[in-house]
Formats: C-alpha cells, structure tokens, sequence
C-alpha cells in the first residue's frame, strides 16, 4: 500500500515538474520580496515593529497561551487559502491567481523572518525556527501540492473546453470529484501542521521568549 502511494506520488511529481518549478519560484520570490521589504521600512516603521514585538515577547513569557483560539485562527488562515486555491482551480484564469496566493505566502514568512533575524540576529533565526519551520513544514508543502494541483486542473478545463463533447466533459466531473478529494486530503496535513503551531509551537516560543 505504502509503495503504491509512493509510485503515484512519483508520477505525479514527474508529471507535473515544470509546474513545480513554476510555483516553488514564486514561492522563493515572495520569501526573496519580504526580505528585501524589510530593508525597505522608514525607521519609524520599524520602531513600531519593535515595539510591537517587545511587547508581543513580554505577553507570552507572562500570560498563559490560549492554544484553542490559536487553532482556530491557524485553521481559518491556512484552510481559506487552501480552499481559495480550490476554488480558483476549477476557473480558466486560475493559475495567475494562484501564484500569487502563493507568493503572498512566500513574502509574509520571508517578511517576519527577515525583520527577526535584522534585529535579533543569531536569536532572530532561533525564534524563527522554533516559531515558524514545526508547522509550515506540513502547511507549506500542502498549499504548494494543493497549488500545483489547482493550476493541472485549471489547465485540464481550458483544454477540454476546446474540445467540447459528452465525454469530455464527462471526464472533466469524473476529474473534478478526483481533485476535490485530493485537496480533501491533503488538507488533513494543513490541520496537522495547524495543530503543532497551536500546541507545539507555543510551549517551545514561550521558552525562549524570556531571553530575548
């Protein structure tokens, strides 16, 4: 069973390896973009990032974590962006769309990360890591499967709309609930990963907020 999923994955990635390509550069672009707009900040802009986050450290070293709001705010964020890729997939201008979600993503993590390590330096990349890489190492591989997918699907529909017969579209339904599920699925590792930055993230952020 677990080689047959592995086979399929292989084919899958063989199959679609330019679109990989595609939406891992976007991706890298939007990491690429919000570190150099932290360069970019006027110095009272920073100030107040600053401040907001000497505060933000102060909170959670003093104030018990509330993991089920966490959840559910990670839940909203990841499954609406994951559910918008869905949505756009099924639309003939989908694919621009969706890597743009996905580049938005790459710039917020490139963003935050490249504020703390400007200011905090080898501590910045500490808290980054303890506070970022535990979920996104489910959440952004999912969202990046899920993009890749959307856009295979958004090109299937212009295709068979070139091609308009019964069976064509039949086959774009029969492919439609295959993609559903599949998103379906894959979504079950963003909740995975949503569930580490409510439970997990927080104890190990709270740790070393005392020394920061």
């Amino acid at each position: 069973m677990i080689k047959r999923f592995q086979i399929i994955v292989l084919k899958h990635i063989q199959g679609n390896v330019f679109i990989y390509f595609i939406v891992c550069m976007f991706f890298i672009i939007g990491i690429s973009s919000g570190a150099f707009t932290v360069k970019a900040l006027a110095d009272n802009q920073k100030q107040e990032l600053i401040n907001y986050m000497r505060s933000f450290f102060q909170v959670l070293s003093n104030k018990s974590i509330d993991a089920s709001s966490i959840l559910k705010q990670s839940l909203i964020n990841n499954l609406q962006t994951a559910a918008l890729i869905w949505i756009l997939g099924i639309t003939v201008i989908g694919a621009p769309l969706i890597l743009l979600l996905i580049a938005i993503r790459g710039l917020i993590i490139g963003f935050t990360v490249g504020f703390l390590v400007e200011q905090l330096g080898f501590k910045g990349i500490l808290f980054s890591f303890i506070s970022i890489f535990p979920q996104n190492l489910f959440i952004i591989p999912s969202i990046i499967v899920i993009g890749v997918i959307g856009i295979g699907f958004s090109k299937m529909i212009i295709r068979n709309r070139k091609n308009r017969t019964y069976s064509s579209n039949d086959n774009t339904f029969r492919q439609f609930i295959l993609y559903s599920t599949i998103n379906s699925f894959i979504s079950l590792f963003i909740i995975f990963g949503c569930m580490i930055e409510a439970y997990i993230t927080p104890v190990f952020m709270k740790a070393l907020s005392k020394y920061m």
